[in-house]
Protein backbone atom coordinates (compact mmCIF):
# COMPACT_ATOMS: atom_id res chain seq x y z
CA UNK A 1 0.00 0.00 0.00
CA UNK A 2 1.19 3.39 -0.60
CA UNK A 3 1.73 6.20 1.92
CA UNK A 4 -0.34 8.98 -0.17
CA UNK A 5 -3.26 6.09 -0.19
CA UNK A 6 -2.99 5.50 3.82
CA UNK A 7 -2.90 9.32 4.20
CA UNK A 8 -5.96 9.39 1.98
CA UNK A 9 -8.12 6.91 4.17
CA UNK A 10 -6.70 8.29 7.62
CA UNK A 11 -8.42 11.82 6.32
CA UNK A 12 -11.55 10.63 5.05
CA UNK A 13 -11.58 8.25 8.04
CA UNK A 14 -10.77 10.92 10.54
CA UNK A 15 -13.29 13.38 9.16
CA UNK A 16 -15.98 10.61 10.42
CA UNK A 17 -14.66 11.87 14.22
CA UNK A 18 -12.92 14.91 14.46
CA UNK A 19 -14.54 18.45 13.00
CA UNK A 20 -12.27 20.21 10.79
CA UNK A 21 -13.71 23.09 12.37
CA UNK A 22 -12.96 21.60 15.50
CA UNK A 23 -9.45 21.48 14.93
CA UNK A 24 -8.81 24.83 13.68
CA UNK A 25 -10.31 26.32 16.99
CA UNK A 26 -7.91 24.44 18.97
CA UNK A 27 -5.28 25.86 16.90
CA UNK A 28 -6.50 28.72 17.39
CA UNK A 29 -7.21 28.88 21.02
CA UNK A 30 -3.63 27.31 21.33
CA UNK A 31 -2.56 30.28 19.54
CA UNK A 32 -4.09 32.52 21.95
CA UNK A 33 -3.23 31.07 24.94
CA UNK A 34 0.48 31.32 23.83
CA UNK A 35 0.45 34.93 23.35
CA UNK A 36 -0.80 35.75 26.29
CA UNK A 37 1.58 33.41 27.97
CA UNK A 38 3.88 35.66 26.53
CA UNK A 39 2.84 38.69 28.30
CA UNK A 40 4.02 37.43 31.50
CA UNK A 41 7.54 38.07 33.39
CA UNK A 42 10.27 35.68 32.92
CA UNK A 43 13.83 34.91 33.78
CA UNK A 44 16.50 32.99 31.29
CA UNK A 45 20.06 33.05 29.81
CA UNK A 46 21.14 35.08 26.61
CA UNK A 47 24.52 35.32 25.68
CA UNK A 48 25.97 38.69 24.94
CA UNK A 49 28.79 39.65 22.70
CA UNK A 50 30.79 42.31 24.62
CA UNK A 51 33.14 44.46 22.50
CA UNK A 52 35.60 46.72 24.89
CA UNK A 53 38.63 48.24 22.70
CA UNK A 54 39.79 45.74 20.76
CA UNK A 55 38.70 43.01 22.87
CA UNK A 56 35.85 40.71 22.18
CA UNK A 57 34.16 38.09 23.76
CA UNK A 58 30.91 36.55 24.80
CA UNK A 59 29.48 36.54 28.17
CA UNK A 60 26.05 34.73 29.25
CA UNK A 61 23.72 36.61 31.42
CA UNK A 62 21.01 35.88 33.13
CA UNK A 63 18.05 38.40 32.59
CA UNK A 64 14.52 39.58 33.35
CA UNK A 65 11.63 40.92 30.78
CA UNK A 66 8.32 39.96 29.09
CA UNK A 67 8.08 36.95 27.17
CA UNK A 68 7.68 39.37 24.07
CA UNK A 69 11.01 41.01 24.66
CA UNK A 70 13.23 37.75 25.72
CA UNK A 71 12.13 35.82 22.31
CA UNK A 72 12.89 39.20 20.30
CA UNK A 73 16.34 39.55 21.98
CA UNK A 74 17.03 35.20 21.39
CA UNK A 75 16.01 34.82 18.13
CA UNK A 76 15.94 38.66 16.31
CA UNK A 77 18.42 40.81 17.77
CA UNK A 78 21.60 41.15 18.04
CA UNK A 79 23.11 41.15 21.47
CA UNK A 80 26.28 42.97 20.57
CA UNK A 81 27.38 45.76 23.06
CA UNK A 82 30.29 48.27 22.35
CA UNK A 83 32.04 49.39 25.73
CA UNK A 84 35.17 51.67 26.72
CA UNK A 85 37.65 51.11 29.74
CA UNK A 86 35.56 53.87 31.36
CA UNK A 87 32.48 52.19 30.80
CA UNK A 88 33.85 49.37 33.27
CA UNK A 89 36.15 48.98 36.43
CA UNK A 90 38.58 46.67 35.98
CA UNK A 91 41.66 46.00 38.28
CA UNK A 92 44.97 44.43 37.61
CA UNK A 93 45.66 40.54 36.63
CA UNK A 94 47.50 38.54 39.58
CA UNK A 95 48.12 35.86 37.16
CA UNK A 96 48.83 37.59 33.86
CA UNK A 97 51.18 40.57 33.87
CA UNK A 98 49.32 43.53 32.06
CA UNK A 99 46.03 42.17 31.65
CA UNK A 100 42.51 43.02 33.42
CA UNK A 101 39.59 41.55 35.37
CA UNK A 102 36.92 43.25 34.99
CA UNK A 103 34.49 43.83 37.67
CA UNK A 104 31.18 41.69 37.11
CA UNK A 105 28.76 44.77 38.59
CA UNK A 106 30.17 47.28 36.90
CA UNK A 107 29.87 45.41 33.38
CA UNK A 108 26.29 44.06 34.51
CA UNK A 109 25.48 48.16 35.22
CA UNK A 110 27.22 48.74 31.51
CA UNK A 111 24.96 46.41 29.72
CA UNK A 112 22.03 47.01 31.38
CA UNK A 113 22.11 51.15 30.56
CA UNK A 114 22.85 49.58 26.51
CA UNK A 115 19.51 47.18 27.00
CA UNK A 116 17.02 49.47 28.34
CA UNK A 117 14.06 46.66 27.73
CA UNK A 118 15.38 44.41 29.63
CA UNK A 119 16.62 43.87 33.51
CA UNK A 120 20.16 42.47 33.92
CA UNK A 121 20.45 40.03 36.74
CA UNK A 122 23.74 38.41 36.36
CA UNK A 123 26.80 38.03 34.43
CA UNK A 124 28.73 35.14 33.63
CA UNK A 125 32.13 34.18 33.78
CA UNK A 126 34.06 36.95 32.49
CA UNK A 127 37.96 36.21 30.50
CA UNK A 128 40.72 38.72 31.37
CA UNK A 129 41.21 41.47 29.04
CA UNK A 130 44.81 42.94 27.97
CA UNK A 131 44.46 46.66 26.58
CA UNK A 132 46.09 47.22 22.91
Amino acid sequence: MEAKSVWQGFKKEGRKFISPVFVGLLLLSTLLWYLTKLSYTYQTRIPFTVEIDDNRFRVECVVEGTGYRLVSHRYFKKNQVSLDFRDIQTTPSVINNGSFVINPYSLQNAISLRTADLRIISVGDLPEITPQ
